[in-house]
């Protein structure tokens, strides 16, 4: 699983609990899943009995499903077969939610995150996107025009493209994208996280374990 710092019951639940907002694309339209900043419980007696080895995962028609352990805690993911984004929410030991937002399947926060305290309410909003005037629909439309693959849903094989907000070492916002231009090769792009210039380019060797 794929940390920043969800499972889905049933698909009825997580349509109950978040809506969805789109980025029209020219090839394609970009479905992004929206939650609300509402209390919620991890279902720990459900997770203790069909849980594998510590993980337990559901697969549906249109989602991926899992939730595994953190420390200290539990953390559920939800996957759309149909976005590149997901759904994250860590609870703490007493099954209150911590954290929940959307993240890129392949890396950063996207959007308003939320934080709860350990009795279940509701401590701050953080925006993930704060100081990227060059923004998300900005990057997905950079990826398009230059060929860069966007993963949908959950996809273990093979070279996923990631995307990173990061600080440069002059205190600058950033993008890192990395992706996959042959078999074993790879390109990591910095991008300007004002501007979109691009800083840096640079390949790399890709190894499958």
């Amino acid at each position: 699983m794929k940390y920043i710092i969800f499972i889905l019951i049933s698909t009825t639940l997580f349509l109950q609990g978040c809506k969805a907002q789109n980025i029209s694309m020219e090839n394609q339209e970009i479905i992004i899943p929206e939650i609300d900043n509402k209390f919620e419980k991890f279902d720990k007696e459900t997770f203790n009995k069909e849980n594998i080895r510590g993980k337990r995962t559901e697969i549906t028609k249109d989602y991926f499903v899992e939730e595994d352990t953190q420390s200290p805690g539990y953390a559920r993911q939800i996957y759309s077969k149909t976005s590149i984004f997901s759904i994250l929410k860590l609870y703490f030991e007493n099954e209150n939610i911590e954290k929940k937002g959307i993240t890129f399947n392949n890396g950063s926060e996207y959007g308003i995150w939320y934080e709860f305290d350990e009795e279940g309410k509701l401590i701050n909003e953080i925006n993930t996107d704060a100081g990227y005037d060059y923004g998300w629909e900005d990057i997905i439309k950079y990826s398009e025009k230059n060929k860069i693959i966007l993963t949908k849903g959950n996809e273990t094989s093979g070279f996923q493209t990631t995307i990173y907000k990061e600080e440069s070492e002059d205190g600058n916002k950033i993008w890192v994208i990395t992706y996959q231009i042959s078999g074993d090769q790879l390109i990591e792009l910095t991008l300007d996280g004002k501007t979109g210039k691009e800083i840096n380019k640079k390949e790399l060797e890709f190894i499958n374990h």
